[in-house]
């Protein structure tokens, strides 16, 4: 997305010390929604008060400044945490889409990844090595609960793992549009299906599954946990770019035109065609 009075980014004012969430409500009631607006508002008086008003055209001009600048390491450092979601239709095209399965150990077993460079698996003895350097491509990082379990379990079995510029926890975004539960639970009542032979695969299933396929080495057990592995992963941006748009809408954004939403395609074919090689 181009930068431009009307991107997510633009639209909130959660940039300077004193200005929150609550602070911020109360700027839209008052018809001030944008960084435009009030920069307009100042010039017609004082909006909230001189130190405040002060402070946040500064910081408008500062976040404006790295936005042009494709400076994304320093827009994390400048918009609060809970609004990180604003940033990813900027750097969409620098982001990887990820889900890891682990042992009841702890360690690692098969990692899924989605990013500019298409699907990819990485499995325990075959390839998982070059996943630090697969992700290490990608600033944005975009996972469902990977705050407890997905970006520890990385940390846990790679030294020097690399750090993503931002990290956006789906679970935590869906939750601002009252979706609630575990990914799958969340992709059915949204119409994101799976094929039948997935139906019912959780998380445990994922360790079942895997040590089926250790102790007899038969492919099929690890066919289906890569493919569930990697439709975990594909999912989360049909989901993002979802979230995005419900936002949008619940904050009755004005001007806001739907942005698109990834539709797999022929994703789901790379998928197959990986799970096949297997």
């Amino acid at each position: 997305m181009k930068s431009g009075a009307h991107g997510p980014l633009e639209r909130t004012l959660q940039l300077s010390k004193g200005v929150g969430p609550y602070r911020e409500r109360d700027l839209w009631a008052r018809g001030v929604s944008t960084w435009a607006d009030f920069e307009r508002a100042t010039q017609q008086g004082v909006v909230m008060n001189e130190r405040l008003d002060r402070e946040l055209l500064l910081a408008i001009d500062q976040t404006r400044a790295s936005l042009a600048a494709g400076d994304l390491e320093g827009l994390a450092g400048r918009v609060p945490e809970r609004e990180h979601w604003r940033l990813y239709p900027y750097f969409s095209k620098r982001a990887a889409f990820l889900d890891v399965e682990a042992d009841g150990d702890g360690a690692l077993t098969v990692a899924g990844v989605m990013d500019e460079h298409g699907v990819g698996t990485f499995i325990r003895g075959r390839n998982l090595h070059e996943l630090p350097v697969r992700l290490a491509n990608s600033d944005v990082w975009v996972t469902f609960n990977g705050g407890s379990f997905d970006l520890p379990v990385l940390r846990k079995n790679f030294e020097g793992l690399p750090v993503p510029k931002l990290h956006l926890d789906l679970k935590v975004i869906l939750r601002k549009v009252r979706q609630q539960g575990g990914l799958k639970e969340i992709e059915e009542r949204l119409g994101l299906g799976r094929p039948p032979h997935l139906k019912g695969v959780r998380g445990l299933d994922a360790i079942r599954l895997w040590r089926e396929h250790q102790s007899n080495l038969d492919p099929k057990p690890l066919r289906i946990l890569v493919e569930y592995n990697l439709y975990d992963a594909v999912n989360l941006r049909a989901l993002l770019e979802w979230s995005v748009n419900a936002i949008a809408e619940e904050l009755a954004w004005d001007g806001w035109e739907r942005q698109p939403v990834f539709g797999r395609g022929d994703v789901l074919y790379d998928i197959s065609r990986l799970v096949l090689g297997l």
